[in-house]
This record gives C-alpha cells, structure tokens and sequence, in this order.
C-alpha cells in the first residue's frame, strides 16, 4: 500500500508529468472530443488558438492569470479581426502585419509576462493566415480561435487550484538543485591533483553560478506574485525562508578566501583538502536532498554523519596548525572551515526549526521585503519602454528584425511557387532570435527537426490512413513538442511538423504541404539569418567596454553595500540584497557575452582567450566580496576599517574613473596587511577582512591587464 502512496505522491510532486497531461486533456478536447461532436471544421482554428494560448501560459497568483486570459482572449480576436479585414488589400496587410508584429515583440520590455503574451499574439497572427478567405463571416475565425484560448485557460486555472504552490515548489527545488552543482563544481577546486587547469575550473564555476542566478531570479518572481495575493501565510513564509536560505548559501558557495593555484603547494601531502573536499559534496548532498524534499512536502532532515565530518576536518586542521605554528597559510583554510559550518548550521537549524517556520510566521514578517521589478503606474511603463526606443537596446534590434523578416516573409508568399508560404513566418519567427548565437543554433535545429519531421510524416499518412487514428498521433506529437520545446529544440520542431502535417490532412492537405514545408522552412531560415547577420548585428553592437563597466559597476556597488554593514552592522535589508543581485546579474550578462564571441562570423582567438580569462577573473572579485558578505559583522578596528575603504575607493578609481593603478602603493598596502595578519591576537574576523583585501589587490592588476588588452582587441 505503502508503495502505491508514493507512487502517487511523486506523480503529485512531478510537475512535468501534470503539465504533460494538462496538454493532453487540452490537445484531446480540441481535436476527438469537436471530432465525436461533430464538429470536424473547428479543429484546426481551435487546436490553435488553444496551442497559441499555451504559449503565453506563465506562472502567476489566480486574479492576474484571470486577466492574463482576458487580454489574451481580447488580443486574439483583434489582431485576427484586423487581419482578416486587410486580407484583400495586400499592401496594407504587409505593412500591418509588419508594424505590428515588431511593437508586440517591443512589448516584452515591460516584462516577462508581457513578453510571453506578446509572443503568442504574434504566432496568433500567423496562424489566421491558415484560414484566410474559408469562412463566410469575418468573426469567425477569430471566434474560434478565443474558444481554444478559453478552453486552454479554463484547463490551466483548474490544474493552478489544485496545486497553487506548484509553480514555487519547482523553482525553490531548482534553485537546490543548481546549488548542488554550483557547490560540486566548488569540489573540484580542492582536488590536489588539479594543477594545471585551474582557471578552467573557475570558468565552469561562473557558467554554473549564472544558471543558479537565474533560477534564483525565477524563485523570487514566483514568491513576489504570491505575496502580493493577500497576507502571507505559514506556507508562504516557509517558502519564503527557504529562498533566502538559498540566498545565503548562494552567496558561501560563490566566496573564495584563497588562491586555488597555491593549494597544491602547501597541502598537497595532507588530508585537509581531500576533507575539505569531501564536506564541500556532503553539503551539495544537502542541497539535493532538500530540493527533493521541497518536491514532496516533506520535512527535511540532514544526515548527522555530515556533522561527524565537519568534526573530523575540525580536528585535523587544528592538529596540523599545532605540527605546523608557523605555516600561515591554514589561516585561508580556517575561513573554508568556517564557511563549511555556516552552512551546516543553517541545514541544521531547518531539520529543528522548520516547523516553526509554519507556525510562528507572525514573527518573520521583518523578511517579507522582496524587490519588486512590476510595472507600476503608467510612468512606470513608459520609462520601461523608452530605454529600449534605441538601437542599442538588443530587444529593440530584435524588434526590427521580426518586422523585417515578416515584411520579406509575407511578400514571398504572394509568389505563386509559394502557396503555403505563411510556414516562411513561422519559421523565421522560431528561428530569428534576439541573439546571433541563439538563432544560429536553431537555424541547424529547425531545418533538421522540418526535414525529419517530413520524413517520418510520409509513412505515418500512409499506414494511419483513419482520421481517428491520426487524431490521437496529433495529441501525442503536441504532447511531446511542448515536453521537449525547452529540452531538445530539434526533436520539438520535428514533433511539431508531424502534428502539423496531420492536422492540415484534415483538410486534405497532408502531403500536398510536404514539398512546400521544406522550401518554407529553408527560406524562412535564410531569412532570419540574412536580419540577424545584416540588421544591426550584435557583434556590432555587444560593446565589450559598455558590458564590463556595468559588470564592474554592480560588483563595486555590492562592495559598497557590503563594507557599510562592516560600519554599522549586519543587515538583509531590501538594498543589500538588491546590489548582491544585481552583481550576479551583471555577471551573468558579461557571461553571455563572452559566451557568445566564438559564435560570431570569423572569431578573433586572442579576443576570445582575453575575455574568458577576464570573466575568471572579474568571477573572482565577485567572490572575494561574497566571501566579505557572508561573514559581514560589525568591525571596530579603525585601521582595518580605513584599509577596506581605501581598497574600495581603489577599485572605484581603477575600474570606473578610468585611473591609472599605483602598483608601489599597492604593494606597499599589501605589505601593511601581510604585517597586520602575522600578529598574534588578530581575531578570526578581522583576519577574514584582511585576506579578502589582499586577494582584491593582488588580482587586481591581472584584471586590469585583460580589460586592456579586451578593449584594444574590441571591434569599433
């Protein structure tokens, strides 16, 4: 019995499982339930209203999924209505079609959520061009198309009520998850074996602190839309403790005390780094099997042998301090120590006090603050918009080719070779993304996933010859395409193509579309690449010096905001977390860039070695501050105090107002502090202050180095 439960409980908990069977009862009601009803003419315009509709799905509290529903619902029958009224006169349906396509794309500026729904409006428009001129009413079609947006909304609101709490369950999990891995890559660091590769280790570790930005971005937004519902309760605080549990973890994982290359040098014959190690996984392990338990609803209980480890590194480091009194270098692995038992404590003090969480929320509500980044107020919205009305803006840029390619698109279709050429605007639209890179990896996705696709069709019309039998494929291969639409591009595409390739034999056009489908997908191709290559570029526009001086910029400001609570004491206020996260974020956007220079047409090397070297290093600074900001205590040493702000007012100086670096003066600082570490009744903390100083110092000038050397190499 027992088993069965839990096969339920980890169905109820697999929301990838729920989604999937919400698309299949959506996907069956729209194709044999109008088929058995009899209803045989309304299941395309249906399938893909409801299909357009599940595009525009996203995560939010019940009252704006409502209205969410009501603007779509509106949208679509508008954009159809005009459409289907511009039909005759082809001039004025091109330029319409155009203009408007690239504002609703613009319209993303305000926001994820607008971002999603404009997308579905676009692909709406597309879609009415399949039904163009086959009914006698105008209102029609875009009727239709509102009943499959109805009936895919109605689904979705049910599955939401059921499960409320899905959607933060998933992302909270996630962000464990990525922790794991961002913490197992952190492993790796202490492998005495790794001499040589450091720095690569370090350029994984900040691809992988990226992702766990994200989805720590993704947590807040579904926490935010909750909170804002109604007056918090036990279950929301509970998540809510959970994200800035993540949070602080986040910020332990990413702080670096040491140089990784010196490691080898003075431990390498020792068992401290191998425990090390070994501590630094156990905690990955916690992070996994907390992300699990946050899945199922179910308490959170850390092993007590990870405790015994943590005791054992305890012991053997103070042991080979007392062999070794006069070997300094321990002191930066006393700092990993310390980090290791933060950690662990606050594993600990869930498994005790996450009860408490849920009962007790009155007394937490000092931590409802979440920065809130929604429109509010039609200013507001305006101030969104207008900092994308220029070319320097990547959405505005992407705007412009979409308008392009539906401008090119559409006129091609009015070729006579090209009956069915509204397959050229899907594609493009698929394929044209806002990045070179992004659309040249789905150039080869797309044309592979069409081809196959047709490939596959051609027997499955002919062997499934009942309309019935080709339904049910229909649903399964719309199923499949939006499980994989965010895995396996290429497999999505194809599934896509056989789905299409059975609904459109319904009205006798299965393999009359074959040959064209392919033309269309390669034009449509050759079009988005043609506007990303040629309409204002990115490589053109990437502006190295613009995206490290941000990156400095966000680094700086979370330095500053950390250095104020070494004045005036520890806080978690709005602000502070607001600049750790706009730190990451920065880096995360420096990391797409450099990312995407091998993509581009003819790759300079040197340009390309420079800037992933120059990501490691601006990746290290930030995690010499992270480490300052995990440990950030009140200090009352003055000396200390004035050595942390003229660090800080260096950094300014050198990375954002363009100063020349005075390197004696900085040797002639780190002496200072070499002098102040070496004495004797230097407490833990100040001696953490002091290291983390010396490591900005000491990397400072390689950092420099690169930045010169990116900027020379830069394309003007």
């Amino acid at each position: 019995m027992n088993s069965y439960y839990q096969i339920f409980q980890n169905i109820k908990s697999n929301s990838i499982l729920i989604y999937c069977l919400q698309i299949l009862i959506v996907l069956s009601g729209t194709t044999l339930g109008l088929y058995f009803l009899g209803y045989h003419q309304l299941i395309v315009p249906i399938t893909l209203g409801a299909i357009a509709t599940a595009l525009t799905d996203f995560d939010d509290r019940l009252s704006i999924r409502l209205r969410n529903l009501a603007f779509v619902c509106i949208l679509f029958f508008t954009v159809s209505s005009i459409l289907d009224f511009l039909y005759p006169y082809k001039i004025l349906f091109l330029i319409y079609l155009s203009l408007s396509s690239g504002l609703f794309i613009l319209m993303g500026a305000l926001g994820q959520r607008y971002a999603t729904i404009s997308f579905g409006t676009v692909l709406l428009s597309i879609y009415t061009m399949f039904g163009l001129g086959e009914y006698s009413e105008w209102y029609q079609q875009p009727t239709y198309f509102v009943m499959g947006a109805l009936w895919y909304g109605f689904s979705s609101i049910i599955f939401y009520l059921l499960k409320p709490t899905q959607a933060v369950q998933d992302n909270l999990s996630n962000s464990f998850s990525h922790l794991s891995e961002l913490l197992m890559c952190k492993a790796k660091l202490f492998d005495p074996d790794n001499t040589q590769n450091v720095e690569q280790l370090l350029y994984d570790l900040s691809l992988q602190n990226s992702i766990v930005v994200q989805s720590l971005n993704s947590t807040k937004a579904s926490l935010l839309t909750r909170l804002k519902a109604s007056r918090a309760n036990k279950n929301t605080i509970y998540w809510l403790n959970l994200y800035f549990l993540a949070q602080d973890i986040h910020e332990q994982a990413t702080s670096n005390y040491l140089h990784y290359e010196k490691i080898q040098q003075n431990f390498s014959r020792t068992d401290l780094i191998y425990r090390i190690q070994k501590n630094v996984r156990l905690q990955a392990i916690n992070c996994l099997k907390l992300a699990e338990f946050i899945l199922n609803r179910q308490s959170f209980q850390t092993n007590p042998d990870y405790a015994l480890a943590l005791e054992n590194l305890h012991s053997s480091m103070y042991e080979w301090i007392q062999q070794n009194p006069h070997n300094l270098e321990v002191k930066n692995l006393l700092l990993v120590l310390k980090n290791l038992k933060n950690v662990q404590d606050q594993f600990i003090n869930l498994s005790i006090e996450q009860n408490n969480y849920q009962q007790s929320y009155s007394l937490h509500r000092d931590n409802l603050n979440l920065l809130d980044d929604d429109i509010h107020g039609v200013q507001d919205l305006w101030l969104k918009i207008k900092q994308h009305l220029t070319p320097k803006s990547a959405l505005f840029r992407h705007s412009v080719r979409i308008a392009f390619v539906f401008a090119v698109g559409y006129s091609i279709s009015l070729l006579p070779f090209a009956k069915n050429g509204y397959w050229i605007l899907l594609t493009s639209l698929f394929v044209c993304q806002i990045s070179y890179f992004a659309t040249k990896s789905r150039l080869k996705l797309r044309t592979l996933g069409t081809v196959l696709g047709v490939v596959l069709g051609i027997p499955i019309l002919y062997f499934v010859p009942s309309i019935e039998g080709q339904l049910v494929l229909t649903i399964i291969f719309g199923v499949y395409f939006f499980y994989l639409r965010s895995k396996k591009y290429a497999m999505a595409t194809l599934m896509a193509t056989m789905m299409v390739l059975l609904i459109f034999n319904l009205k006798g056009a299965g393999y009359a579309i074959i040959l064209p489908r392919i033309i269309d997908t390669l034009l449509g191709c050759l079009i988005a690449w043609f506007a990303v290559s040629f309409i204002w570029p990115d490589w053109n526009f990437r502006d190295i010096s613009n995206n490290i001086r941000k990156s400095s910029k966000a680094t700086l400001d979370y330095f500053d905001a950390v250095v104020e609570q070494y004045q005036h004491g520890r806080n978690n206020s709005v602000d502070y977390r607001k600049a750790r996260r706009a730190a990451h974020n920065a880096q995360i956007e420096l990391s797409s860039m450099i990312s995407s220079l091998s993509t581009e047409p003819n790759p300079n090397q040197d340009l390309i070695h420079n800037a992933f070297r120059y990501l490691v290093y601006s990746h290290s600074q930030l995690s010499y501050i992270s480490a300052l900001g995990s440990h950030r205590d009140a200090i009352q040493d003055p000396h200390i105090l004035a050595l942390m702000l003229w660090c800080k007012q260096t950094l300014n100086d050198v990375l954002l107002n363009q100063n020349l670096l005075n390197e004696p003066e900085i040797n002639e600082k780190l002496s200072e502090i070499q002098l102040l570490s070496d004495q004797e009744n230097l407490s833990d903390e100040l001696l953490l202050v002091l290291k983390q100083i010396s490591l900005l110092l000491e990397t400072l000038p390689e950092l420099l180095k690169l930045k010169t050397n990116l900027l020379a190499l830069e394309i003007k």
